[in-house]
């Protein structure tokens, strides 16, 4: 573990400057980890840069954290993101129900959808209704056991799988600490990360997508998911209000059940 962290945005300045320098070395390391299965250990640190979202500013949990990486890691990063992005593309293993994280695809297009199956819904005289789903953390929540046996059920195996997975163990982050009273500045210790994709990576949005994926296939009962990352809905539809209450019950059951499986609670 490095004794000494130097300023990020003064190190990638640098970094910029001796791009033309660097290019050939740094392409035969990102060749040679992917080769070898293995993630460089060094660009497993990151600096916390907690983004206040709402609430009381004192509680910590009111606060995104978002990882600062350096340019190296950004660079392997991108490297693995445009290998599975096209395995997944080019075998349509993401499920058309997910709009978020996506090139090419906004939350218009969610939007969308969902008033469009809602007029379908209306326009066959059937009754309709949502289940909305706010997750606690679901990007923090992430289990490495579980979205790794994922990547194996769609084909991420070998020396590929290896390299997630050394990708996902022995991360570290700490977090610093500006004193506004005294103008001083300091650090927390290392600490190492147990569960989650980093937000503020290039890889955690696209594995939080994968580790997901099969949410949809979980509450296939006369309904239709929708998701936004981890924002999701379910429509619900019926010929009468009775039997649309009677399957959303059946639906949120099958919700809780994916949600307890895969580790991910509710917020209430």
């Amino acid at each position: 573990m490095p004794a000494v962290w130097c300023n990020i945005d003064l190190f990638n300045i640098k970094l910029k400057i001796s791009a033309t320098s660097i290019c050939s070395p740094l392409t035969y390391i990102c060749n040679k980890s992917i080769l070898s299965g293995i993630f460089p250990d060094r660009t497993k640190f990151s600096i916390i840069k907690p983004i206040y979202k709402k609430g009381n500013k004192m509680n910590p949990t009111n606060y995104r954290s978002i990882s600062l990486l350096t340019s190296f890691t950004n660079v392997f990063e991108k490297a693995l993101y445009i290998r599975l992005t096209k395995h997944f593309n080019t075998n349509k293993l993401l499920v058309g129900n997910q709009f978020g994280f996506r090139k090419g695809i906004a939350t218009e297009d969610d939007i969308f959808k969902l008033k469009n199956e809602i007029l379908n819904a209306l326009n066959n005289k059937t009754m309709a209704g949502s289940i909305f789903c706010d997750l606690e953390k679901a990007s923090d929540s992430v289990n490495d056991g579980i979205l790794l046996s994922k990547l194996l059920y769609y084909g991420i195996s070998g020396k590929a799988k290896l390299l997630l997975e050394s990708y996902l163990q022995n991360r570290y982050q700490r977090v610093p600490n500006t004193n506004l009273y005294f103008s001083s500045k300091t650090v927390s210790k290392w600490t190492k990360i147990k569960y989650g994709v980093l937000q503020g990576s290039i890889l955690g949005p696209l594995l939080f997508l994968v580790y997901i994926n099969d949410l949809p296939k979980a509450t296939e009962h006369k309904d239709f998911p929708i998701l936004f990352a981890d924002d999701t809905g379910i429509l619900v539809t019926g010929p009468n209000n009775i039997e649309m209450q009677s399957d959303s019950t059946i639906v949120f059951e099958q919700l809780i059940k994916w949600f307890k499986s895969n580790l991910i609670f509710l917020k209430f």
